[in-house]
C-alpha cells in the first residue's frame, strides 16, 4: 500500500513537456534555497547541478570568505563573472546555483539572461534571517545586524531580480513543492518560447521564399530582354 502511495505521488509530480534548449540559473538572496532546490530540480530534469561559489573556490584555491577578506568583493565579482561565463557556455545543460550578488553585476546578468533561463527564488526577509542564522559562512552578514543587512539587500536587489524570466515563491513549504512550481512555470515559459521560435522560423522561411521569387523574377526579366534583342 505504501509503495502504491509513493508511486502515485511520484506520478502526480509535473514533468517537463518541452526540451531544454538552455541551461537554468537560479538567482536570489543568500538563504533562498538555490543549492537545496537546485539539486532537487536538476535530479528531476536529469541534468547536473553546479554551484558557482563552489566552482569559484575550486578555481581560486580559497573559500568565498577568504576571497572577500584577502582580496575584497570587487575581485570576487571578477572571478565570479569568469566562472559563471565558463559554466553557462559549455555544451551540456545544467542547473546553476549562483551567488546572491551575481545577478547584480550587469555583465553577468546580461549573459545569464541571454544564455540561460533565469529563475528567481523569492523569499520573505523573515525567513531569510531564520535560515542564514544557522550558518556562519555569509561574509556580507558579518558587517552588522543580519536582519538590517538582509532588508537592505532585499530593497536593493529585488527590483533587479525581477528581470528573471521566471519568479517562484520559496517559502516554508517542502522543497519538492517549490520544484513542482518551477516545473509548472517552466512548461508555461517554454510553451511561449516554442511559439516564438515557430513564428521566427515561419518569418525566415517567408523571407527566404520572397528572396527566391525576386531572384527568379530578375532572371526571367533578363531572359526576356535577351530574347527581345
Amino acid at each position: 500500500m505504501n509503495n502504491f502511495i509513493r508511486k502515485r505521488k511520484k506520478s502526480l509530480a509535473p514533468r517537463l513537456r518541452y526540451p531544454l534548449r538552455k541551461s537554468i540559473s537560479l538567482v536570489g538572496l543568500m538563504g533562498s534555497g538555490k543549492t537545496t532546490i537546485g539539486v532537487r530540480l536538476a535530479r528531476r530534469l536529469h541534468i547536473k547541478f553546479m554551484d558557482s561559489d563552489q566552482e569559484i573556490e575550486a578555481a581560486a584555491g580559497h573559500t568565498v570568505n577568504e576571497i572577500f577578506e584577502k582580496f575584497g568583493e570587487e575581485d570576487f565579482r571578477k572571478g565570479e563573472r569568469k566562472v559563471i561565463n565558463r559554466l553557462i557556455t559549455q555544451d551540456k545543460k545544467i542547473v546553476l546555483g549562483t551567488g546572491g550578488g551575481a545577478f547584480m553585476d550587469p555583465k553577468t546578468r546580461g549573459r545569464l539572461k541571454r544564455q540561460t533561463i533565469v529563475i528567481w527564488l523569492k523569499v520573505d526577509v523573515d525567513l531569510l534571517v531564520e535560515r542564514t542564522s544557522k550558518r556562519d559562512t555569509r561574509p556580507l552578514l558579518k558587517k552588522g545586524n543580519p536582519r538590517k543587512i538582509l532588508t537592505n539587500l532585499a530593497n536593493e536587489r529585488y527590483p533587479v531580480y525581477e528581470e528573471a524570466h521566471i519568479v517562484v515563491q520559496s517559502g516554508q513549504g517542502p522543497h519538492d513543492k517549490v520544484v513542482n512550481d518551477i516545473i509548472w512555470k517552466l512548461n508555461k515559459y517554454l510553451a511561449i518560447e516554442k511559439k516564438k521560435y515557430q513564428k521566427r522560423q515561419a518569418r525566415q522561411k517567408a523571407r527566404a521564399a520572397t528572396k527566391s521569387d525576386n531572384k527568379n523574377q530578375i532572371k526571367n526579366v533578363g531572359s526576356n530582354e535577351k530574347n527581345d534583342s
